[in-house]
């Protein structure tokens, strides 16, 4: 994609973890920001921290608390190399429990593990586990949103459970990139695309099932954004522990 012909029939669909990418890879061959150009923000999303049932916990409080009392004994299950895997390391780091983690290759295998109970926690999108804890099937602690999700009423904020050093506002954000070059006027009808399509019936009913709202900018805004999220997410790795792979 960064090789591409910048004319503007090329486009990447990705989140923000594509600006962190430099400290858990070694040697990319791309800079995550000069690379690319900024079309349009797409939608951003948080993340809730749920727990196996088999753990006796309800509240982030007392999950701390448990895995502070049974050190090596409970493990985090995550998709390597994504935002719930630096959310995990950095809840481990902030508060001290002795966790053990375990990495898949994505996020969905580790959920299995959770309802086998061989996974006691995880961090995940609504539309992975809004199902599984309407169910019953797995127990929601907090959500990493600095205000509650509307599909999760009951569930606390980590604010409001005593951890906002997990309100990332937000840990995620899915837009449209085009190659570096690509001229301003093309991209400039790129965004405006974008943003007509985020006005469809039909995308914000996916986006609805999804737990997701629909996020419009400008081009100047998406790259701002950007540039701060490359800021901002490089010290919190650092923080968490996670190693370049």
């Amino acid at each position: 994609m960064a090789t591409a012909e910048p004319d503007g029939h090329t486009l990447l669909l990705t989140g923000t973890n594509l600006v962190y990418l430099p400290e858990l890879y070694r040697n990319l061959e791309f800079d995550p920001i000069k690379s690319f150009a900024a079309v349009a923000m797409l939608t951003t999303w948080s993340h809730a921290l749920v727990v196996s049932l088999s753990v006796p916990a309800n509240t982030v409080a007392e999950f701390i608390a448990h895995a502070r009392a049974n050190p090596g004994k409970l493990n985090f299950g995550f998709g390597l190399g994504t935002t719930p895997q630096i959310l995990g390391e950095y809840f481990k780091a902030i508060t001290g429990a002795d966790i053990n983690s375990v990495p898949y290759r994505g996020g969905v295998q580790a959920i299995s593990d959770m309802l086998g109970d061989r996974i006691h926690m995880n961090f995940g999108t609504t539309a992975t586990l809004l199902a599984l804890i309407r169910q019953g099937n797995v127990r929601a602690l907090a959500y990493t949103g600095v205000t509650r999700h509307p599909d999760l009423p009951d569930v606390p904020t980590v604010i409001e459970a005593g951890l906002p050093q997990l309100a990332f506002d937000p840990d995620v954000c899915i837009g449209l990139l085009a190659p570096a070059g690509t001229p301003a006027g093309v991209v400039d009808k790129l965004n405006l695309a974008a943003n007509e399509s985020l006005k469809a019936p039909e995308t914000l009913a996916s986006f609805a099932k999804l737990g997701i709202a629909p996020k419009s900018s400008s081009p100047r805004e998406f790259a701002a954004f950007l540039a701060a999220e490359a800021r901002k997410w490089p010290p919190i790795l650092k923080a968490s522990g996670v190693k370049p792979e």
